[in-house]
């Protein structure tokens, strides 16, 4: 439940600094559609990745900010609770599962950002006003400029609030579901399938239910199925459909696609193979980034910079290292470049995650031909960009 935090009267906090504890008798139970494995794998995935991004602060003539608190607070610790790591991670979760992710922007008595605190997602509701966006948080009201709010897809009914892919994809996330559920039940009857059990005679009423019993408990289970099956009487037993494994993996890895389609998520990275066009690592790289990644790049780019950064300023998170592909193709493209005198050594070496040499920062053209021959008809002109 909320209250105001007392460390506002001791360190010059702002108020509305609120801190929520567990409610009662809540069991930390998720929805079932986020325990889906293909949910799960894109959630995560996403949402460590953003996690992970370099974090720069530059000013509009392109020179770095080395010394922004923003820096810190997204590299080292977002809060007395969460590293920046994990404070990115959380709110992007938080977005993927529930459509928005929302913090506390918690400012000193000098208006300077010292933490941003987490909030559960379905603790939050915003209302646009005259006022501007207001944030209801517990029984606290914030304005727009003292919450960090990142969402995924908008909400056609609430332009200042956002819906996930599960609630946005919901028809497909329920067929997944519901493939999972029938799976379970194939395998909890032993994958028999129905089957239709005839007798000569007349059968009464009681005896057809003793029968129908006695099938469900001896055979209609995983440990049942192995179990001889004893018929009297010139009784006789027929299939008359199953359920084949085959099948049931097909229309599964259906539902895994139909996922993927949902986060923007290449379906080789869901670990379903088969599930796209994309003919390389690269390529699938490639397709996440400008699939998926983007749109949180620019969500916590946009958001960062207009409510934490000084004017002049902007946050930016570098997708580099998602797309460096492998040494040798990377060492490849970066040799060509600054043998043409295209890139300097340290541009390279930083492009890598190495450090700079003294002496390496000026392009020189050491390759016969120049730029031409790095863009000939003998290299790939994607090697660059996929490195």
């Amino acid at each position: 439940m909320p209250g105001v935090g007392f460390l506002s009267r001791i360190f010059g906090f702002k108020n509305a600094v609120v801190v929520y504890a567990q409610a009662p008798g809540f069991d930390g139970a998720q929805p079932h559609l986020t325990t889906l494995p293909a949910v799960i794998r894109a959630t995560q995935l996403i949402a460590n990745d953003v996690a992970r991004l370099p974090v720069r602060v530059e000013r509009a003539d392109g020179s770095l900010v080395t010394d922004s608190p923003v820096i810190d607070l997204l590299t080292r610790e977002a809060s007395r609770w969460q590293s920046g790591y994990e404070f990115r991670r959380y709110l992007t979760g938080n977005a993927l599962t529930a459509g928005n992710g929302i913090a506390i922007i918690r400012r000193d008595s000098s208006g300077a950002v010292v933490e941003l605190q987490p909030v559960p997602s379905d603790a939050a509701s915003c209302e646009l006003t005259d006022r501007g966006t207001i944030y209801q948080i517990g029984t606290t009201q914030l304005a727009a400029d003292q919450v960090l709010h990142i969402g995924c897809y908008p909400d056609p009914l609430n332009p200042a609030w956002f819906v996930s892919p599960i609630d946005g994809a919901s028809f497909a996330m329920n067929l997944a579901a519901a493939q999972d559920a029938a799976h379970k039940a194939l395998v909890n009857t032993g994958s028999m399938g129905k089957v239709a059990i005839k007798h000569p005679g007349a059968m009464a009423d009681e005896t057809v239910e003793a029968i129908r019993d006695a099938w469900a408990t001896m055979h209609a289970t995983p440990e049942g199925a192995a179990r001889p099956l004893i018929l009297r009487e010139g009784m006789t037993a027929e299939k008359i459909s199953q359920e084949t494994a085959t099948s049931n993996i097909d229309s599964r890895k259906f539902s895994v696609q139909e996922i993927a389609r949902a986060f923007g998520v290449p379906p080789e990275m869901l670990y379903q193979q088969g599930g796209g066009a994309l003919a390389s690592q690269v390529e699938t790289a490639r397709a996440y980034v400008d699939g998926a990644l983007t749109q949180w790049v620019s969500a916590w780019e946009s958001e960062l910079t207009r409510k934490l950064c000084a004017p002049g300023e902007r946050v930016r998170l570098d997708t580099d290292i998602l797309l460096r592909g492998n040494l040798k193709d990377a060492g490849m493209a970066f040799s060509k470049l600054v043998l043409a005198g295209i890139m300097s050594p340290n541009d390279a070496r930083a492009r890598l995650g190495l450090a700079p040499v003294d002496g390496l920062d000026t392009p020189m053209v050491s390759m016969p031909g120049g730029a031409s021959a790095a863009t000939g008809p003998d290299n790939d002109p994607e090697d660059s960009g996929n490195a």
